[in-house]
């Protein structure tokens, strides 16, 4: 890690946590279900050391989730965007409308951001018909305050590691959670299974055994199965940002020529930057929406010119969304 994020860190988490539990923290976002001893020895500490690092960073609420990734058009699952510009609401009138969407089980994903859009949910349904229900439900539920909006439709969308926290970029672990292939069907328990590794993917086998009522050896096994048919690709963890002094921004990329090499070559690159936490192309106004995560306003403005300066002759325009809360947020 270089200097200057060296001094980031230190000036941003000295009084919360230390390099080693960024290590930690690392780790877990590479696999949340990694054992004390695997966490221990990546990082250099005894499992003991890395339990009791791991619980003080879960007390502090720096660890806010253990979340279970999936592809999801493996099970034949469709995911959208609803983007909302809103109008004549008050913070009130707006906290209904959010709990109202919290309580619809098709939203996965809420978000509060300013910039071109105030409030941005991602929902999850079978089928394209059901793109429109689900759209004109939420035009509805929010009826009169809604100035603008937009649908983007995904198409693929891979999690990557958090290669800032330690100085890396961990290419080679990005995790997909959306690429096309052929549904694979699964039993009632598998479904039970991935529902409550949804909730927390940290369980342990035996506290899954006891809640879904079978053997620990019959959830390994499934487990192992769903990993095999490539439904889960793996486990990560969601951070407390106002806690941890992150920054979290989301863009929206128009580009000309989809299929050209600058294209591939703005994959390539947004793909390997170590603060893009995913890259993901969608069906719409746009065609690109990676998210980053940074320390500060610069860290972000720096990353953004450089991103413009290379890609110049492809990019059309860039819509920068600041995420400022996360309502709710599940994959599965």
């Amino acid at each position: 890690m270089n200097n200057g994020k060296d001094v980031i860190l230190s000036n941003v988490l000295s009084s919360i946590c230390d390099k080693k539990d960024f290590l930690i923290l690392h780790e877990l976002d590479r696999n949340a279900r990694a054992s004390y001893s695997e966490i221990g020895k990546k990082t250099r500490c005894s499992p003991e050391v890395a339990f009791y690092r791991v619980k003080k960073l879960e007390e502090a609420k720096i660890i806010t989730q253990y979340q279970l990734m999936i592809n999801l058009a493996k099970l034949g699952i469709i995911q959208f965007k609803i983007y909302l510009k809103l109008q004549h609401i008050t913070s009130a009138k707006l906290e209904e409308i959010i709990n109202s969407f919290k309580s619809k089980p098709e939203i996965k994903w809420i978000v509060s951001c300013s910039g071109t859009w105030d409030l941005l949910l991602a929902l999850e349904t079978l089928s394209i018909s059901q793109v429109e229900r689900l759209t004109n439900e939420v035009l509805t539920q929010s009826h009169g305050f809604v100035h603008t909006h937009a649908v983007s439709i995904l198409t693929r969308a891979s999690v990557l590691n958090r290669g800032y926290l330690a100085g890396k970029k961990d290419v080679a672990t990005a995790r997909e959670v959306y690429h096309e292939a052929e549904p694979v069907a699964i039993d009632a328990l598998e479904r039970k299974i991935l529902i409550a590794l949804s909730a927390n993917a940290r369980s342990s086998i035996m506290e899954l055994s006891r809640k879904l009522k079978t053997t620990p050896r019959t959830i390994m096994y499934r487990i192992k199965g769903l990993v095999d048919k490539q439904i889960i690709t793996g486990y990560k963890i969601a951070l407390n940002y106002e806690k941890l002094g992150v920054k979290f921004y989301k863009l929206n990329i128009s580009i000309d020529n989809p299929n050209s090499e600058g294209h591939a070559s703005l994959t390539r690159y947004l793909a390997r930057h170590p603060n893009a936490l995913t890259f993901v192309t969608v069906l719409g106004g746009w065609q690109l929406e990676p998210e980053f995560e940074v320390f500060s306003e610069k860290e972000f403005q720096d990353i953004l010119t450089d991103l413009k300066d290379r890609f110049h002759d492809i990019i059309k325009q860039v819509d920068v969304i600041t995420i400022t809360k996360e309502h709710k947020f599940v994959y599965f």
